[in-house]
């Protein structure tokens, strides 16, 4: 759709019957016709293989290089006018360097009225309830949003993430990825990823402009939200509520820390607890209480903690006996917090100085300790190469032995006549 807004048709659509479509890259498309085409990176997948929206973020990493900030958003959205500089400016006044920008996108609809001079000027969409809706023990929130912000003068403290509109530097990406074992799930996964990015240090915002606006109409095709959950895959989307329950030390969660350590960087951080989580967000998650009785939206206090812990350190670190395949990002070589066993000195950034007001004062950037910048500068390691040639040398000796001694054995003795035996016959 983006080449196409700029009048360069990319693919062709072929249907090979009435329920296949083929998409083909069309043959005469030039690539200089599509403005900064070479900046867009694509996972695709098929329609057979998708395990829901949690699973394709998940993939994401995939194609995440060396940018500095990273955008989420949901299909089907738009965006204000010079986002990029409002959304980066907002991120600044937050004076946090783990900070996000997040709420549930006000209704595209409504975008004149968000917009100068529009009746709702000022007014920005915020998530405060917390409930347990459908009768399930995850927390969720409410989408269209329960509440709303006025006249911010800055990003305030919120204990809502969305999966429709989350802005911060690419290091969270690094911290809290989006878990691919836990597929077939949506809603679910936005507090329970709040939770994750919360406990490592992480904090979230609702920004004082409307960033990005959302199209909440049915799909015009008449495709529904859950397609990709057939009644066959119910019993994945379990599995996955059940990594859910176990980091968050609810219901039928394993209470074994050696399960939650096996989770590694899909399961809680270091940083803060899950007692401090309850009561910051004003729940109680072993009773299943949310916070309709004690909503907190306004006056939340941000939360300190011990910046020695690093973002990507785990709850429980050294007890893992069956370790989930952790994530690798093929594309992205500076990584800032993820080989934590790299970084050398303590903390890989002075937590104090970063939460200054920015109000004249600079943001340290990632990695910044007072003047001194820790990098993963390290090449990865591999077997030293004369150890290499001389397992290639003694591995071709090897060879020679067996094989070529053996053949002159065997060419040195009289062929034998084979003596044909007869078939047995009926009885």
């Amino acid at each position: 759709e983006y080449c196409k807004n700029h009048g360069s048709k990319l693919l062709n659509r072929v249907e090979i019957r009435a329920d296949t479509t083929k998409v083909m890259l069309d043959k005469e498309f030039d690539s200089k016709t599509c403005p900064h085409y070479d900046q867009i990176r694509l996972v695709a997948i098929s329609d057979i293989a998708a395990k829901g929206p949690g699973y394709a973020r998940a993939l994401g990493r995939k194609v995440l290089g060396n940018e500095e900030f990273c955008m989420q958003i949901d299909s089907h959205s738009t965006f204000t006018k010079n986002w990029d500089d409002v959304a980066k400016t907002e991120w600044v006044a937050t004076g946090n360097e783990f900070g996000i920008l997040s709420t549930v996108p006000a209704d595209v609809k409504d975008k004149a009225a968000y917009e100068n001079g529009g009746t709702k000027i000022g007014e920005v969409p915020r998530q405060c309830l917390v409930s347990y809706s459908g009768g399930g023990d995850i927390p969720t929130y409410e989408s269209p949003a329960d509440a709303r912000a006025v006249d911010l003068q800055r990003p305030l403290l919120s204990h809502a993430w969305s999966a429709a509109m989350s802005f911060a530097k690419c290091h969270f990406e690094e911290s809290a990825p989006y878990d691919p074992f836990a597929p077939y799930v949506m809603g679910a996964e936005q507090f329970t990823r709040f939770a994750r990015l919360w406990t490592r240090g992480y904090d979230v915002y609702t920004p004082t402009k409307n960033i990005v606006f959302h199209d909440y109409k049915p799909n015009p095709d008449g495709h529904t939200v859950k397609e990709w959950l057939k009644p066959r895959r119910d019993r994945f989307r379990k599995e996955s509520l059940q990594r859910f329950r176990t980091f968050l030390q609810i219901g039928d969660g394993d209470r074994n820390e050696k399960a939650q350590a096996n989770l590694g960087i899909y399961g809680l951080g270091k940083r803060r607890t899950l007692a401090q989580l309850n009561d910051f967000v004003g729940i109680d998650l072993l009773s299943h209480t949310g916070n309709r009785q004690n909503t907190k939206c306004t006056d939340h206090t941000w939360v300190p903690y011990d910046s020695k812990h690093l973002s990507v350190e785990n709850l429980f670190t050294n007890q893992a006996d069956d370790l989930d395949p952790q994530p690798e990002y093929p594309m992205r070589t500076d990584l800032v917090f993820y080989k934590q066993d790299e970084w050398q000195g303590e903390a890989p950034m002075n937590v104090d100085a970063m939460r200054l007001a920015v109000d004249g004062q600079e943001v340290p950037e990632p990695g910044m300790v007072g003047n001194t910048r820790h990098r993963n500068t390290t090449t990865p390691r591999g077997p030293p190469t004369t150890a290499l040639f001389w397992m290639w040398i003694v591995g071709l000796i090897a060879w020679c032995i067996i094989f070529v001694a053996n053949s002159e054995r065997t060419s040195g003795q009289p062929a034998r006549k084979r003596k044909k035996k007869g078939l047995a016959k009926d009885v």
